[in-house]
């Protein structure tokens, strides 16, 4: 049976002005790190470890404009949804 890729928010941190969050990504199959590597080439903001079956993603930002109202637990969600997007089709398709 063949399962989808998923994301997992771990967690959200705080330091001050600055968000951490991490994610860890479930990839079925053997292209773990085919995937690990596009990731890296694709999204320079972000730091990828593999572990197993699975890829740990930190990403750190500031809020800093005070317009820029969006909570940090969407923000989460975006980049998740951004990396899922990636791996099942992307801007130049599936990796």
């Amino acid at each position: 049976m063949h399962s989808e890729p998923s994301v997992e928010v771990k967690k959200i941190e705080k330091s001050g002005d600055k968000w951490r969050v991490v994610l860890e990504l479930r990839i079925p199959g053997h292209r773990l790190l085919e995937i690990l590597d596009e990731f890296e080439r694709r999204f320079r903001d972000y730091s990828f470890r593999a572990d197993g079956r699975n890829i740990t993603v930190e990403a750190s930002f500031r809020i800093l404009e005070p317009w820029e109202d969006e909570p940090v637990e969407d923000v989460a969600e975006s980049i998740a949804l951004e990396l899922l997007s990636f791996i099942s089709g992307g801007p130049r398709g599936e990796i």
